[in-house]
């Protein structure tokens, strides 16, 4: 078997035939002139696998004895999962003084005590530790409370270094003052979460775009999935916010990424300008969906 060098081409066959599987089972969407970004970032497998075309790689993912193992190891390939605590801070400060006071106010009034979160396309953990850290600082959520924060990706490998725990220094880049001493542990040239925002935190894998992987999160107050449609198709953006509207209770949030906007995608949403930050809102009733407030 010949192993790939770079000379090896992804010809345009191969690369709708890989563009429209990712598509189909990932939600990724790589247009036209993104055809040497696909190459490159796969030529590794091929070499892996000591295949010598993609047309090969192709069909082993599509039939290969280990395909499964495969898909999870591509979407490694295929992904950034650059992310660090408290990223798009102006966002942050949104959830934290308006919408959990929100939640707060709201609840108090009903008698129920629970506040269930979701970070969807979690990556290594950065954004469901740090809407944790949020909710915990903001002392509005002791006493019977019961909070949930879940982080949901399809890299498990990236859900290995969440539920780790340890970040390092490129992690912290963001974090506001304080914030590190008081809920991080030193741990070599790293740190750990503490126990006390790592108990708030659960972890699963899981693919946005699959509705069996919402089973058991109906009833969600608020859901993060930042920076992730920017590689999705419309069509595919369109299918992963009607599931998260299912699972948001009416009235619930949804944080999308500053570059993402649902303008042209639907008004199934309700969107508040925030200064610095938008964020998007479940109408209460189906009648009051639509519009900027």
């Amino acid at each position: 078997m010949v192993h790939p060098g770079d000379d090896v081409e992804l010809t345009e066959e191969e690369f709708r035939l890989l563009r429209d599987f990712i598509h189909e089972r990932f939600g990724l969407y790589f247009e036209d002139n993104q055809k040497p970004t696909l190459r490159s970032r796969l030529l590794g497998r091929l070499a892996g696998l000591e295949l010598s075309c993609f047309e090969d790689y192709y069909r082993y993912l599509r039939f290969g004895p280990e395909r499964s193992e495969e898909q999870q190891r591509m979407v490694s390939h295929l992904t950034n999962n650059e992310t660090y605590f408290y990223r798009e801070l102006p966002q942050i400060k949104v959830f934290s003084e308006h919408v959990l006071r929100s939640f707060k106010d709201r609840k108090t009034t009903t008698g129920e005590k629970s506040l269930r979160i979701l970070s969807a396309g979690c990556s290594t953990g950065e954004e469901p530790y740090t809407l944790a850290m949020v909710v915990h600082d903001s002392a509005q959520f002791f006493w019977n409370w019961k909070v949930t924060i879940g982080g949901m990706d399809v890299d498990e490998r990236a859900l290995e270094k969440a539920r780790k725990g340890v970040y390092y220094h490129n992690s912290f880049r963001s974090m506001p003052p304080g914030a590190e001493e008081r809920h991080f542990v030193r741990e070599g040239s790293g740190a750990s979460v503490k126990d006390v925002i790592r108990r708030l935190v659960h972890f699963r894998w899981g693919n946005i775009t699959d509705p069996a992987s919402y089973q058991g999160l109906a009833g969600l107050d608020a859901v993060f999935c930042r920076n992730v449609l920017i590689y999705f198709s419309d069509s595919m953006i369109r299918k992963v916010i009607g599931l998260l509207h299912q699972v948001l209770v009416p009235g619930g949030y949804l944080f999308l990424g500053h570059a993402e906007s649902l303008s042209r995608i639907t008004d199934i949403f309700a969107s508040i300008r925030f200064q610095g930050a938008m964020v998007y809102q479940k109408p209460l009733s189906p009648e009051s969906a639509g519009g900027e407030r």
